[in-house]
């Protein structure tokens, strides 16, 4: 099998290659591509390979802006560094990823999963969906008004959003609280489900937010956020049983 690896940090790459020789010492490295500007390059010469391993983020900006110039009808394993982000569009495009750093068992199973399906010559990839939720995960923002001047903050960097006072509040996982041009349903419809939660009527919650789960009476939960907030955050008892399954996907 020949493979190509997008990485441009050496030493991943380097301990890629070493993995691919424990799992197949007839596994071929046809190139290590460090960069967009590189692997377009490389995909202009047209060399053949079996299988792509591509670090999304990439020295010069995200592997994304490959296929937004060329057509790839090569099976793709990413790695990534981003913990849960797309998952589902990887899912859906029966595309595998390995997380940072890679385990050696966790790529044994996702080069059997390629060894099963085996793609046959005219295999294409529809990447516009995992392109878009990338995109949507990095670089959504949301506009307010403070003190007469206009606003805006990155989805990535809200802890948990609150609808208090006739507003939606967003605070950040620096502490700083604003308020947005936004109720909280349509905020909640831009957001990335695997990292951001509805637990109740006023608050929608960044994973990384939760300091602490406490079960409460009636059964509900109810949260210590971080930063911290003045006023008890419980879990509504509907909304339970999905906030359990939520934790469990977002930590895949």
């Amino acid at each position: 099998m020949r493979v190509v690896i997008f990485e441009d940090e050496m030493h991943n790459a380097e301990r890629l290659i070493q993995l691919l020789q424990k799992y197949d010492a007839g596994i071929t490295v046809a190139a290590i591509i460090e960069s967009v500007a590189q692997g377009l390059a490389w995909m202009e010469q047209q060399q053949p390979v079996d299988l792509m391993l591509m670090d999304i983020q990439l020295s010069d900006g995200n592997c994304f802006e490959l296929f937004s110039q060329k057509e790839v009808h090569t099976p793709i394993i990413f790695t990534t560094a981003y913990d849960g982000f797309a998952l589902q569009a990887f899912k859906v495009n029966s595309i595998d990823y390995l997380m940072k750093p890679i385990d050696f068992k966790d790529l044994s199973k996702a080069l059997k999963k390629y060894e099963q399906f085996k793609p046959a010559p005219q295999y294409n990839l529809d990447l516009s969906q995992i392109a878009e939720a990338f995109m949507r995960r990095d670089h959504t923002r949301f506009i307010g008004r403070l003190n007469n001047q206009l606003i805006y903050v990155k989805a990535k960097e809200i802890a948990y959003l609150q609808f208090a006072k006739g507003a939606t509040w967003a605070t950040t996982f620096q502490g700083q609280r604003m308020p947005l041009d936004y109720s909280l349903d349509q905020v909640e419809k831009l957001l990335d489900k695997h990292v951001f939660f509805r637990i109740n009527r006023q608050f929608i919650i960044h994973i990384d937010a939760i300091k602490k789960i406490t079960a409460y009476y009636n059964s509900r939960l109810i949260l210590q956020l971080q930063p911290a907030i003045e006023e008890d955050v419980i879990i509504s008892r509907e909304r339970v049983t999905d906030f359990k399954s939520w934790l469990e996907n977002s930590h895949v």
